[in-house]
C-alpha cells in the first residue's frame, strides 16, 4: 500500500514519526513524508523520500505571523495556559492552510491508500477526509485538545469549502506514544530517534562520579525573549560546583560560545539523547515529548523545567509516573535545580521508578507489530 505520512516542519514533530516509516517501508509499503520544502533535507537525512506541500515555511512566519504576513502579538501575561495553547493552535492552523493546496495534490497525483499525520499536521487530516481517505493520528503524550481548538477556528473556511463541516475530522485510527492511553486510542511504543547520532566514546567508559545531561532542546536555546544560554552557563557552573560531571546537549551555535567548556564539562554541542542518556544518572530537560520520553526508554530519572506548549503537560504525565521530579517557572531558580538533583541522585526510589517506567514503555507495540493494524484500515 501507499502511505502518506504529514508533519510540521520541526524535528520534535518528525522524529518520533521515523521509526514507524521505516517499519511501513521494511514491511513492503511505498511511504512518502509530506512536509515544506525546506524541511526537505531534515526528511531525507533520515533516508525518507519526501513530497513538498509548499515551499520555504519556516515556524517563525506560521506561528507568530497571520496568512497576511502581519506580525500577531502574542499572548497577553495573564493569559492562561489553555488560552496559550489556543493560541498556538492557531498558528498550526495556518501551517496546515498553507500546505493544504498541495497535500491535495499529492493526494490526487500519488493516490495513497492511507494518510498519517502527528498530531499537528492538520492538512493531512483535512485532505484524507476530503477524499474519502483512511487516516490515521499520532498523538504525543498529550493530545493537545487545546490545539484543536484554535486550529478549527483558523481552519473554518478550508473546512467549509471541503464541505467538512465546523469541526476537525477524526482520524480512522489514533496511535498514541503514551504508555498509558486512552480507551479510543492504540499505544505505540516509542522509539527513539535523534536524528544523526555519532557515540562519543565516553559515554561507553566507566563514570567516575554521577554524570548529569543538562538540554533544553533544539529550539528553545535558539528564540524566545528569555537568555537560555545564559541559563544554561549558570546551570552548568552550579552543577559543577557540587562535583557532578555535567554534559550538555544543545545546538552547536550555542555550545560555541562555552569555547573551551569549562572545568567539569565533559560535553557540549549536538548529542544525541538517544546515547547520551544512558550513560548518564540523572536528565535536566524542557520537558519535550522527544527528550522526556527518550530519557524514558532508558529509564532515567529526571528533572523537567518546562516553558511552554505541551512540555507542562508533559510534566504533569512524568510526575504522575513518580519517574521525575518538576520545577515550574518562578520555582526553577539554579539553587532549586541543584536540589533537585541531589534528591534524584541520593534517593533511590527515582531510579526504581524510571525503570519500571521504561520496563512500561519497551512492553508497548512496536511500529513494526502496529503495521498489520494500519493494513487493515486499507482492507
Amino acid at each position: 500500500m501507499r502511505v502518506l505520512i504529514g508533519t510540521g516542519p520541526l524535528c520534535g514533530h518528525f522524529f518520533p514519526l521515523v521509526p514507524l516509516a521505516w517499519a511501513l517501508r521494511a514491511a513492503g509499503h511505498e511511504v512518502r513524508i509530506a512536509a515544506p520544502a525546506d524541511f526537505a533535507p531534515t526528511v531525507t537525512a533520515a533516508g525518507l523520500p519526501v513530497a513538498p506541500t509548499a515551499g520555504e515555511l519556516p515556524f517563525g512566519r506560521f506561528m507568530f505571523h497571520d496568512r497576511t504576513g502581519a506580525r500577531i502579538p502574542p499572548p497577553p501575561d495573564t493569559a492562561t495556559r489553555t488560552e496559550r495553547l489556543v493560541h498556538s493552535g492557531h498558528g498550526w492552523g495556518r501551517l496546515a492552510a498553507a500546505t493544504l493546496p498541495g497535500t491535495l495534490a499529492l493526494i490526487d497525483d500519488w493516490r495513497p491508500d492511507l494518510v498519517v499525520s502527528e498530531a499537528t499536521e492538520y492538512a493531512g487530516q483535512l485532505a484524507a477526509a476530503a477524499r474519502g481517505l483512511p487516516s490515521v493520528r499520532v498523538d504525543w503524550l498529550s493530545p493537545m485538545p487545546e490545539y484543536r481548538i484554535g486550529a478549527r477556528t483558523e481552519l473554518a473556511p478550508e473546512l467549509a469549502e471541503l464541505g467538512l463541516g465546523g469541526e476537525l475530522p477524526r482520524p480512522t485510527r489514533t496511535l498514541t506514544l503514551r504508555p498509558d492511553p486512552a480507551q479510543d486510542a492504540t499505544a505505540l511504543r516509542y522509539v527513539p530517534y535523534t536524528g544523526r547520532a555519532v557515540q562519543p566514546d565516553w559515554a561507553l567508559g566507566p563514570r567516575t562520579r554521577p554524570r548529569v545531561c543538562l538540554t533544553l532542546g533544539s529550539m528553545l536555546p535558539t528564540i524566545g525573549r528569555l537568555d537560555f544560554p545564559g541559563r544554561l552557563a549558570g546551570l552548568m557552573d552550579a552543577l559543577t560546583g557540587e562535583g557532578l560531571e555535567v554534559v550538555v546537549a544543545v545546538d552547536e551555535a550555542v555550545a560555541r560560545r562555552w569555547d573551551p567548556l569549562p572545568p567539569g564539562v565533559r560535553a557540549a554541542g549536538w548529542l544525541p539523547l538517544e546515547l547520551v542518556a544512558p550513560a548518564c544518572d540523572v536528565v535536566i530537560s524542557h520537558a519535550g515529548m522527544g527528550s522526556t520520553l527518550t530519557t524514558a526508554v532508558h529509564g532515567v530519572p529526571q528533572l523537567v523545567l518546562p516553558q511552554t506548549a505541551d512540555q507542562f503537560a508533559n510534566a504533569e504525565w512524568l510526575v504522575a509516573q513518580d519517574a521525575g521530579q518538576r520545577l515550574l517557572p518562578g520555582e526553577s531558580g539554579t539553587d532549586d535545580v541543584v536540589r533537585a538533583v541531589r534528591d534524584l541522585l541520593d534517593e533511590p526510589v527515582w531510579a526504581k521508578s524510571a525503570t519500571a517506567l521504561a520496563e512500561r514503555i519497551a512492553a508497548q507495540a512496536t511500529p513494526a507489530a502496529v503495521v498489520p493494524l494500519l493494513e487493515q484500515l486499507v482492507g
